[in-house]
């Protein structure tokens, strides 16, 4: 018996591990104008808010407040990324495990994240081809960007189930107000791209530092957690 009936899930830093690729895409972008590049771990922090958030925190501080600059290598930036999405991206392991138990005992899941839309779709697709989610759901505009709960309340309608018995499971903070937004349990996985030190301010947040956990999440809700 399960105590949650749905599952909402991020992309980045939840199902995929897809930091390499966004980071080389954004230090390509920013080497070509002279900027400073990142390594892998200090550019986890870049990441969750879409592309063109990630592309301004990137840029020196000083450029930031130019939008039309910001907008312009947002779009080198997305050019970039969308012939490099796939070089390095992976799903996390276990992850599939998941999905099976899923499918097999029937629990709707989809995806809501802050990724761009056609990109989400395509990798969704290619990695997980044998998975059928309910819905993909990427960025397609500022207005309905995450933490905005109206995109992942209409994939949990779409899915058949009411917020409260649906988890949000994904890796930051912006997946927390997420979740906490459309009245879901925002579960939040400790090997994405947050620092768990981040994540854990928040006294009501709850944490699994494995996938297989999700599983005993949907049958017990927050009495499996712990820090």
């Amino acid at each position: 018996m399960h105590k949650y009936k749905g599952i909402v899930f991020d992309l980045d830093g939840t199902l995929i591990n897809s930091l390499e690729d966004l980071i080389d895409s954004c230090n390509t972008v920013m080497a070509q104008h002279g900027f400073p590049t990142y390594a892998y771990e200090d550019g986890k922090k870049l990441i969750g808010r879409g592309l063109r958030n990630l592309t301004r925190d990137a840029m020196p501080e000083k450029y930031r407040s130019d939008d039309a600059f910001v907008d312009e290598l947002t779009d080198l930036l997305r050019a970039e990324y969308s012939v490099n999405y796939l070089k390095k991206t992976k799903p996390y392991p276990e992850i599939t495990k998941v999905l099976d138990y899923l499918k097999t005992n029937r629990i709707p899941y989809g995806v809501c994240t802050n990724k761009p839309d056609s990109e989400a779709k395509s990798l969704i697709q290619i990695l997980f081809k044998e998975y059928d989610f309910v819905d993909v759901v990427g960025f397609t505009s500022d207005d309905l960007r995450k933490p905005n709960p109206t995109t992942t309340l209409a994939l949990a309608k779409k899915m058949g189930v009411n917020p409260e018995e649906c988890l949000y499971v994904g890796d930051s903070m912006v997946d927390y107000e997420t979740g906490t937004n459309a009245g879901m349990l925002p579960v939040l996985c400790t090997w994405g791209f947050e620092s768990p030190e981040v994540i854990s301010k928040f006294e009501d947040a709850f944490w699994i530092d494995n996938p297989m956990r999700i599983i005993e999440a949907l049958r017990d809700g927050k009495e499996v957690y712990s820090v």
